[in-house]
């Protein structure tokens, strides 16, 4: 047990250093949001890998600001260039959402003396406030902790993050279908890819179910294998856009909020369709954590599993789930979002599946 913060003791400002991946930086919000409700007068500042900036610098919810971490940026700052620069913002507290040593001594470095993180890889003696991981917590439970805990368990529950976007209006798209966002990986994502081939049936299925307009999204690394798919939409005289690599963070987030459902694999996109309300299929082998510590907590998201697998190689998995598994569980995602999904639709579909 850790003695609880006396908040009256922090008058300045406040630093929350955000883990690197974007999923997991999203997860951070709900905790973010008990240190503003129990701070609300106080600045706090996120600090975050410059790619990210541009994402949290325009949030309309909790009240914050962002500091490029420019120890990945383009100037490769050391830790100590770093916590010279963060020392001029007189910081009151720094909130470590990330286990790493090295922000621990950044924090140190940079003249704090409140700072809030779990005890691990060898960093407990730099922490005021250390608690202990349960790495069976859900991440949002582990990041919220260390809100709660070492404010004397002043809060009851917590609330899913929100993503600020801005509604956009596609003038590619069909507008009497659904809009359905793909996101199946590149072999960057190693287990997680969901293959090429499986894909193609998932756009068959998805052209049998809804005639839907089909957006392609992911990276300039996913570039060969989404113009695979593209091709194949085409093929079937489809209409599908393919925005991989076309679109900067915000854009990515904003086009998400405007689908009508999201397939995507276990990734960033998974959690940004959950954090601004976009039903999502999440495709679900083998992860970089397990599915029950990262599952977005929200009903808009429905997984499909490789529970029932059998396979020994985790990096096949993926392949045990469906495509017919994919489009089922889509139907229910797709109804609530989409009015125009009609009971034709969902007959003809109970007919295919039998």
């Amino acid at each position: 047990m850790v003695n609880a913060i006396k908040k009256e003791a922090i008058s300045g400002p406040i630093l929350a250093v955000l883990p690197k991946f974007i999923g997991d930086a999203i997860n951070t919000l709900s905790a973010i949001e008990l240190l503003r409700k129990l701070y609300p007068d106080n600045e706090i500042y996120l600090l975050a890998r410059p790619y990210m900036v541009e994402l949290f610098d325009r949030d309309e919810y909790y009240n914050i600001k962002v500091i490029a971490d420019e120890r990945y940026g383009e100037a490769k700052l050391s830790v100590f260039s770093l916590a010279k620069q963060l020392k001029q913002h007189q910081f009151s507290m720094a909130v470590l959402f990330r286990g790493s040593f090295s922000e621990a001594l950044l924090a140190r470095l940079a003249g704090i003396k409140t700072i809030i993180g779990y005890a691990q890889n060898g960093r407990k003696p730099l922490l005021s406030h250390p608690l202990n991981l349960n790495v069976n917590h859900h991440y949002l439970l582990r990041y919220c902790r260390l809100i709660n805990e070492t404010h004397g368990d002043c809060f009851e529950q917590f609330n899913i993050p929100k993503l600020t976007y801005r509604e956009i209006e596609s003038t590619t798209v069909n507008n009497d279908k659904p809009i359905i966002g793909l996101y199946f990986g590149g072999k960057n994502k190693g287990a997680r890819h969901y293959p090429v081939e499986q894909a193609k049936q998932v756009i068959a299925l998805l052209n049998e179910q809804y005639l839907s307009n089909l957006i392609l999204i992911g990276d300039k690394s996913e570039q060969i294998d989404n113009q695979k798919l593209f091709d194949y939409a085409n093929s079937l005289n489809m209409t599908c856009t393919d925005l991989t690599g076309k679109t900067s963070l915000t854009e990515l987030v904003d086009h998400i909020a405007s689908f009508d459902l999201l397939i995507s694999i276990d990734s960033g996109p998974m959690h940004m369709a959950a954090a601004v309300q976009t039903p999502c299929v999440a495709i679900v082998g083998q992860g970089t954590s397990p599915w029950s510590l990262v599952v977005p907590k929200t009903p808009n998201v429905i997984a499909a599993t490789a529970e029932l697998s059998l396979k020994l190689n985790e990096n096949l998995l993926v392949t045990d789930i469906s495509a017919q598994q994919i489009v089922e569980i889509s139907l229910p995602l797709i109804q609530s979002k989409t009015p125009y999904i009609d009971e034709a639709t969902l007959l003809l579909s109970k007919h295919n599946n039998n």
